[in-house]
């Protein structure tokens, strides 16, 4: 079973998708990629920054922040502010997520995703993932979210 999600990534310059909301410095870059080619694991960041073996055996964890994120709906995306972190130009779409699955009332915290569809006006992402891309949020939405309305567009401004 999957469920659909939707998110921010930042793309850095090999057009390879990042979380947009964690800060990358302390941790291997290899971990923290939305791999071009399968399934993204979760990690336990946490534990791979006090050097220390994961403190829990299933992710994402209850009581950790561990695990792939995701918002529930369209709706809560457009709406979300700009992540702090990264200078990096940033996209949104639509990701699938698998495997343990945290549920909660805004969004998704699972152990296994995958992006399925971007909104990438400016054509940053990399040609190795094989998403659906669109020039419009509108064309997203009406494709990839059959629950709700269209909502207003996200702010893709950087400043």
């Amino acid at each position: 079973m999957s469920l659909l999600g939707w998110r921010q990534w930042a793309v850095d310059g090999d057009g390879l998708l990042r979380p947009a909301w964690t800060p990358w410095s302390p941790f291997p870059s290899g971990m923290l990629l939305w791999r071009p080619d399968g399934l993204t694991e979760a990690h336990c960041l946490r534990a791979t920054a006090s050097g220390q073996d994961p403190p829990h055996d299933r992710l994402p964890a209850e009581d950790c922040l561990c695990g792939l994120y995701a918002w529930r709906d369209t709706a809560l995306l457009a709406a979300a502010r700009l992540p702090r972190w990264t200078r990096l130009p940033c996209v949104i779409g639509a990701v699938r997520l698998g495997g343990r699955v945290i549920i909660a009332e805004r969004g998704y915290r699972a152990q296994r995703g995958y992006p399925v569809a971007v909104f990438d006006p400016r054509g940053l992402v990399s040609p190795r993932y094989s998403v659906a891309r669109y020039r419009t949020w509108s064309a997203l939405v009406a494709e990839w979210d059959d629950q709700h309305p269209l909502t207003r567009g996200p702010n893709l401004h950087q400043g």
